[in-house]
């Protein structure tokens, strides 16, 4: 509940008479003659419906993009669907952001574009620049996805081949005022990392692009008409997305409602109500998935040799997100790989847990949300003949976990706000 997105805004907005207000921003809501709503993301569903029924008594219209698969429910008649691809762009991805860019590029000084963004964004709305087919977008957001380049360097190449990321979603819209609520999946709350940007100014730039691609070896890999995009806009031949200061933006607020920390936080009051002492170590890590879980596994190794009798009980939790270069053809994702980089670490610790799993429900390739293991999970791998280097190699965690009946599925959760890893260690 701490993340659901229909709870986090009707806690957070409150509209009362002709004023919205929501953390220190207060609108008046009678200088505007109309109210344009528009929700991307794995929460989009759950926040429209809270910005509805909030504003249900003013000339409100919308549009909602979703990823195909996403339960449906009745919304206001005045709100829009779509539906688009994820994790990679696809033909409905592309129609959909062409409704969103007519939608608010035929606003007026008298209007209020309230935009509610979430986990997904990125793909649901590809909008690729001039010149790049969805073909090529395609296929730079797989290479991209495989590689081992965090989410932050990922997005900062997504926003230098659309027209609508990086802020250009701003430069297209003459609304009198744009408000963006957001639940962010992105470490550190970066506004131009969370859904690539869609409101926020842009610190990078097309060489920094470059760089990425260069540094991950994907530059030669890419269709060519994304290098001749980002080498034209190095050159100066295309204007770079809005930089900090840009005065267009003085119209803009935007304001995160929900974050990997609330998730973390409401895991450590769940944990200490059952008397298990935690403490959360960051919210805002990004590193390898092979790596996060040897970090794990040390922790627990460190609180199990080296700690006081007292410190032998309690958990860790970590927030954020994990990178994992994909060469295989298995099953899984991040969070299982992280786990199973962790089993050998953690092997025959009494009493001791380590566990992964994004939040939106959804890891990798697979239908689980995550893993989880304990200090029995080598032995009983090696009694059925597993062998942890072997599913490692194919990028194949979720096989190995689900034969161990140790995977975690929750389902689609409606929301997303990155990962969480604990470690547990119990007398």
């Amino acid at each position: 509940m701490a993340v659901d997105p229909y709870v986090c805004l009707r806690s957070s907005l409150r509209v009362k008479g002709n004023i919205l207000k929501i953390d220190d921003i207060t609108i008046q809501l009678s200088r505007f003659r109309k109210i344009i709503l528009v929700a991307v993301g794995k929460a989009s569903v759950a926040m429209i419906r809270a910005a509805t029924e909030l504003l249900q008594h003013y000339p409100i219209r919308g549009i909602i993009v979703v990823s195909k698969g996403t339960k449906l429910e009745q919304l206001d008649n005045r709100i829009e669907y779509c539906f688009s691809g994820h994790p990679l762009p696809d033909r409905d991805g592309i129609e959909a952001s062409q409704r969103v860019i007519e939608l608010v590029s035929r606003m007026r000084a008298d209007q209020l574009l309230i935009c509610l963004i979430s986990g997904g964004a990125s793909a649901m709305l590809p909008a690729p620049a001039d010149r790049i087919s969805l073909e090529d977008k395609r296929k730079v957001t797989a290479e991209l996805l495989r590689s081992k380049a965090s989410i932050n360097e990922i997005n900062t190449i997504r926003r230098h081949l659309s027209k609508l990321k990086g802020g250009r979603l701003v430069t297209l819209c003459p609304a009198g005022m744009i408000l963006s609520l957001i639940i962010s999946d992105t470490p550190g709350n970066y506004l131009h990392d969370i859904a690539s940007g869609l409101t926020a100014e842009d610190p990078t730039s097309y060489q920094d692009a470059v760089d990425i691609l260069r540094c991950y070896n994907l530059w030669e890999k890419v269709p060519e008409s994304v290098r001749s995009h980002l080498r034209k806009g190095t050159r100066g031949g295309i204007p770079d997305t809005p930089k900090l200061g840009d005065p267009m933006f003085r119209k803009v607020r935007n304001l995160v409602v929900a974050d990997n920390r609330t998730a973390c936080a409401a895991a450590q009051r769940s944990l200490e109500s059952n008397g298990i002492p935690s403490t959360i170590l960051t919210s805002s890590v990004q590193m390898e998935a092979r790596d996060m879980g040897k970090l794990l596994g040390g922790i627990a190794l460190e609180r199990n040799v080296h700690g006081t009798r007292a410190l032998r009980t309690g958990a860790t939790i970590i927030g954020g997100e994990t990178a994992v270069q994909v060469k295989g053809s298995g099953l899984g994702g991040r969070n299982q790989e992280t786990v199973l980089s962790a089993v050998e670490s953690i092997a025959d610790l009494p009493g001791t847990v380590v566990a992964a799993l994004a939040t939106d429900g959804i890891d990798g390739n697979s239908k689980a949300a995550g893993a989880i293991a304990d200090g029995a999970s080598v032995e009983r791998g090696k009694r059925k003949g597993l062998k942890i280097a072997e599913f490692l190699r194919r990028n194949d965690s979720y096989s190995y976990f689900a034969r161990l009946k140790d995977t975690l599925v929750t389902g689609r959760t409606g929301t997303n706000v990155a990962d969480i890893y604990l470690t547990l260690s119990a007398e």
